[in-house]
């Protein structure tokens, strides 16, 4: 049986070990570590073998996957989340049980020390988006709570909790939101930045400017901004902005039988 592992002072220290090796692609891991946002879930409370960390769509393994305890937590994985970078032998523990239907994917890491406000400045000087750009407020997150809509505040525990802990910004026409760049997740490092552009707004610009304020934002609030990529055009915008990509990784997720 799998149990909630509840973030206790010592709890954390046993998550903190047994993830102690498992790359920090995001900022997943040390949320949960610091009892920021997300959950974490074990065989056993008192002597967990397997263990398993969890925000939204993303999920990370340490501890032992042949374990019995492993092997049903590799049973529960819903389709289409998103098995993340985890202790070795997870994968292919995996792999094993679910054959084909377990696709993996790259990713693309970068690093933000190269960001410089000036470099930003200049972008949204260039923008002419840069009067339409509005700052989330308490009202905006209202809007957004609870709906199915790209801006996704879900890991947040209320919208009160979104405007102490994250930051956003948004562009509107008519009414709808169109655009936005937000914290998808907040730790002691940093944010983990989430943008995106409704399909018929896109390869405006609008992309860059929403960017170019929360990244001038964090560095003004000493904060790194994470950025993970799933495709070229995230790639793109990461090299726009000042980042340098420095890997890749795989990430896995699992098909729906045909069955």
């Amino acid at each position: 049986m799998r149990h909630e592992f509840p973030l206790t002072k010592a709890n954390r220290i046993k998550l903190a070990r047994a993830f102690k090796h498992v790359p920090r692609v995001d900022m997943s891991i040390d949320c949960v570590l610091e009892g920021q946002m997300g959950s974490a879930r074990v065989d056993d409370e008192a002597n967990p073998t397997a263990l398993k960390i969890e925000i939204g769509p993303f999920f990370y393994f340490a501890g032992d996957p042949a374990s019995p305890g492993g092997h049903a937590m590799l049973e529960e994985i819903i389709p289409y989340t998103l098995f993340m970078p985890s202790s070795p032998g997870w994968v292919e523990a995996a792999k094993k049980m679910y054959g084909d239907r377990l696709a993996g994917f790259e990713r693309y890491s970068f690093s933000s020390a190269g960001i410089s406000v000036e470099h930003l400045d200049r972008l949204g000087q260039a923008s002419p988006f840069g009067e339409d750009v509005r700052q989330m407020d308490l009202a905006f997150a209202a809007r957004m709570w609870g709906q199915d809509h790209f801006v996704d505040l879900s890991v947040f525990d209320s919208v009160e909790d979104f405007i102490q802990r994250g930051i956003g910004f948004y562009i509107e026409r008519n009414g709808t939101i169109v655009g936005a760049a937000y914290s998808s997740l907040v730790c002691g490092r940093g944010i983990e930045v989430s943008i995106f552009v409704s399909e018929h707004h896109r390869r405006q610009g609008m992309a860059t400017i929403l960017a170019s304020r929360l990244l001038q934002w964090s560095i003004e609030n000493h904060a790194e901004a994470n950025w993970d990529a799933a495709n070229a055009e995230s790639c793109k915008l990461a090299a726009k902005l000042g980042y340098v990509q420095t890997g890749t990784y795989q990430a896995h997720y699992l098909k729906k039988s045909d069955g």
